[in-house]
């Protein structure tokens, strides 16, 4: 075939039009043929018709059949005869819808004619059963009046008795002219002689034929009886004659719409033959014009391709092959001025070259683009890689395996990431959702980098490797000297309060030397009331530093509510309404009670002036307790709200947004500090806009049975420590020990790991927050919830405690007393429910 590929573009087409030509008029010869048979299809429509009117004819003789079975039924008394025939009949019936081919003109008359069937079956039916009875209650009475007419008859027996004998056999005759009666009115004149005379007869009739009389009565009222048998049998032939008279009815009018339909067909026929003779004669003329004009266009359009087509196809070609070669300078001479695909091909032609030309500019661009990028991902001071979809590296600067402190003949794989950061000497310490998406890694020489990594639309991501060793060390230098900050701030708030009460103190007793005694007794108090502002102040501030002495006992924190409800009521504003919300259930926890009752106390007041800072008429403070998987005390009030720089600080020591300055800025501050000091946690949720202003204050403490016992003395529970300080290692595990704990240590990360894959059962878990090399304690207690499901847990630090600390996970504040470990130590001897443990 390479000889037709040789061919240039006129000679194909040529030969199309050709080809094209040769089809058309074989189409048109076919057409005529398939004219020419049309009416021969005629013809067999013509027979079709006649078919159709066979049909009809078919439906009407169906018809007439029915009409002519349905009175045979009348005949039929055996059940299972008349069932068969009343089948054979609704067969019938079948037909004549099937010949009907759901005319909607006959589907009133057919469901009439069906409905009259079977009334027809529905009267009969029954009959029979009727019949049997009727027939069994008239031989009882022939044999009974033949008793009677023959005691009647009998001249040995008195007179009197054979009256009574007499009667008896009138009573049967009439009752035998009920059971033979063919009209309603000749029974109902037989019902009202038979009640007549059976009145009668029971009044005089002697005890001689009593029993006769008895056994008559019997049989007249037998089943439904007599009469009502009688009846029911002369009103079932009434409906069936009714539907014989429908049935007839509608067979007449199924057959006149036989008839109708047969002559239709044939008007039909004829309407039909006369269209089509027209139609087969404007085709044969339309398909001879048809041709004709098809061979003017195929000459037309020969001309036209070779003339137009062909020639500007060359001139385009020669060009476009100009152009491939890498002039970029070629031109089109003379193009066409119509509007035709050639002309549109013309300019198709301008813009490709126009393009080309971009092209070529735009890849100088970006062959200097692509320079530039080299240099910057060569030079950039961090390490840089991009993986693949699959997870191979396929680019990477000089600087990761720097970063990554990699020695240079590193035999261990090196296509993906993760094996060369697992073959560098840094191991994580935070993860990407502690440090903003950063992922922080340390090794053994405080050498601190963070990775963070970046998704590519392909799937694959981008590697960003970073040096923070100094900035973390900044980091930790600008926190000592935060520390430091604070730490003055609560000197001088703490210092000036106490001056002002050793000032009091100082000038009382000044006045105190030279007063009388009732002046003395008026200073005394002034000195007791300076005393124990400076208890309370000392007092505030040891629960703000989670050091105050707690008495904690298993209390039910929906009772303790209940009773506290009196006292809040007096303690909030007038215009504010309390509303408390406890479970039915007891929700018992480890606490101090009295130092709860103070906390919520706190709560309530300062929920209570900050609806009156609203300015609002009527506020409400609603105080809940769920037991969840930790007790929960929220107070809730419709106040003012924070803002988020006065939330920040809402916990801070001496910090107040009271206008007045009448607040010591300790109240939160302390309940803070008591719950953490329980075990719990304390979150803040406000807002201050509408509708949802307002501030939720939530406690959360360990949940505790109502009804704990402490474990066995002589089996001392299991405690894991972990703290890279070794003072802080030894103050704590001596602790522990002097409860009868058996204390497992570990002074790193590292061995806190160890000791975890090491041991069997674990009670408690005690480890410090941030451990060496920038490890998290976080993480080995998710390593611990996984191997000891029961083990209770505790994060020590010095820091505040994480938002996100886990409800199971009890906080210490740092250093570490006996207090917080003996609470704990206590809470793990009792037997909570797996719930609690969870």
């Amino acid at each position: 075939m390479t000889w037709f590929r040789d061919l240039g573009v006129r000679i194909r087409l040529s030969a199309a039009l050709a080809v094209m030509f040769a089809l058309m008029l074989l189409v048109s010869v076919v057409g005529l043929r398939v004219l020419d048979r049309t009416e021969i299809w005629m013809n067999v429509l013509h027979r079709d018709t006649l078919t159709e009117v066979a049909a009809a004819m078919d439906l009407s003789r169906d018809a007439s059949e029915l009409a002519t079975s349905a009175p045979f039924l009348f005949a039929l008394f055996a059940p299972y005869q008349l069932e068969q025939e009343v089948s054979a009949v609704m067969a019938n019936l079948d037909r004549v819808r099937q010949s009907s081919a759901n005319d909607p003109a006959l589907e009133l008359p057919l469901a009439r004619l069906g409905l009259a069937i079977e009334d027809l079956a529905q009267a009969l039916l029954p009959q029979s059963a009727r019949q049997a009875k009727l027939k069994a209650i008239d031989r009882a009475l022939v044999r009974l009046n033949a008793r009677s007419r023959r005691m009647a008859q009998d001249d040995l027996l008195p007179l009197e008795t054979r009256q009574d004998w007499g009667a008896l056999q009138q009573l049967t005759a009439v009752a035998l002219g009920a059971a033979r009666a063919e009209e309603l009115i000749e029974l109902g004149g037989f019902a009202r002689d038979f009640r007549n005379q059976s009145a009668r007869l029971d009044a005089t009739l002697r005890n001689a034929p009593r029993e006769t009389f008895d056994e008559i009565s019997e049989v007249v009222t037998r089943g439904p009886g007599l009469f009502v048998l009688k009846h029911g049998d002369l009103a079932v032939r009434l409906d069936a004659e009714n539907a014989l008279f429908r049935i007839r009815q509608e067979t007449r009018r199924v057959s006149a719409f036989a008839e109708t339909k047969v002559a239709q067909a044939e008007d039909r026929l004829s309407r039909a033959r006369a269209e089509t003779s027209n139609t087969l004669a404007f085709a044969r003329n339309a398909f001879l014009a048809m041709i004709v004009a098809s061979l003017v266009v195929a000459v037309t359009s020969s001309l036209y391709v070779s003339r137009h087509v062909a020639r500007n196809l060359e001139r385009i070609s020669g060009a476009m092959r100009r152009l491939a070669s890498g002039n970029l300078r070629v031109d089109l001479p003379d193009p066409p001025t119509s509007r035709d695909e050639i002309g549109q091909l013309f300019a198709a032609f301008g813009v490709f070259r126009d393009n080309a030309r971009k092209l070529d500019r735009r890849t100088a661009q970006m062959r200097h683009q692509n320079a530039l990028f080299s240099r910057v991902f060569q030079n950039i001071k961090d390490g840089v890689a991009v993986e693949a979809a699959d997870g191979r590296i396929i680019a990477e600067n000089e600087k990761l395996r720097r970063l990554l402190r990699l020695p240079p003949d590193l035999e261990a794989p090196s296509d993906r990431m993760s094996a060369l950061i697992a073959a560098s000497p840094f191991r994580q310490g935070a993860g990407g959702d502690e440090r903003g998406g950063f992922e922080e890694y340390g090794d053994s020489d405080g050498n601190v980098i963070e990775i963070h990594r970046s998704p590519l639309p392909d799937g694959g991501q981008v590697w960003l490797v970073s040096e923070t060793t100094e900035r973390k060390r900044m980091e930790a230098r600008l926190e000592a000297i935060r520390r430091v900050e604070a730490l003055g701030k609560v000197s001088g708030e703490v210092a000036h309060d106490f001056g002002n009460i050793l000032s009091s103190i100082s000038g009382n007793l000044h006045l105190l030397e030279q007063a009388d005694a009732e002046r003395r007794r008026d200073l005394h108090e002034r000195l007791g009331a300076a005393v124990d502002l400076g208890t309370s102040l000392t007092e505030r501030l040891l629960a703000f530093a989670r050091k105050q002495h707690l008495a904690p006992q298993v209390t039910d924190v929906s009772e303790l509510v209940t009773g506290m409800a009196d006292l809040l009521e007096i303690a909030i504003p007038e215009q504010v309404s309390l509303f408390v919300d406890v479970p039915d259930s007891p929700a018992t926890c480890l606490v101090d009670p009295g130092q709860l009752e103070s906390a919520i106390l706190n709560l309530c007041i300062n929920a209570g002036q900050a609806i009156v800072a609203t300015g609002a008429e009527a506020g409400r403070i609603v105080v809940s307790v769920n037991a969840r998987d930790m007790i929960e005390v929220a107070v809730r009030d419709t106040g003012c709200g924070m803002s988020e720089d006065v939330l920040r600080h809402a916990t801070d020591p001496f910090f107040t947004r009271r206008p007045d300055g009448s607040g010591t800025g300790l109240g939160l501050s302390m309940v803070d500090g008591f719950v953490h000091q329980s075990g719990g946690r304390l979150e803040i949720e406000t807002a201050t806009e509408a509708p949802a202003r307002g501030t939720t204050v939530t406690l959360f403490f360990p949940r505790q049975a109502s009804a704990e016992a402490p474990a066995s003395p002589g089996t001392p529970s299991t405690v894991l420590v972990i703290d890279d300080d070794p003072a802080a290692l030894a103050r704590s595990c001596r602790f522990l020990e002097d409860l009868g704990a058996k204390v497992i240590r570990a002074g790193s990360y590292a061995q806190g790991l160890e000791a975890l894959n090491r041991i069997e059962h674990l009670d408690l878990m005690l480890t410090d927050l941030w451990l060496d090399d920038g490890f998290s304690g976080r993480d080995l207690i998710e390593r611990a919830r996984d191997l000891f499901p029961t083990c209770r847990f505790a994060l020590m630090s010095t820091r505040r405690a994480p938002p996100d600390l886990p409800r199971d996970v009890v906080f210490i504040a740092k250093p570490v007393t006996e207090e917080p470990l003996r609470d704990i130590y206590s809470a793990g001897l009792r037997k909570a429910p797996e719930s609690d443990l969870r």
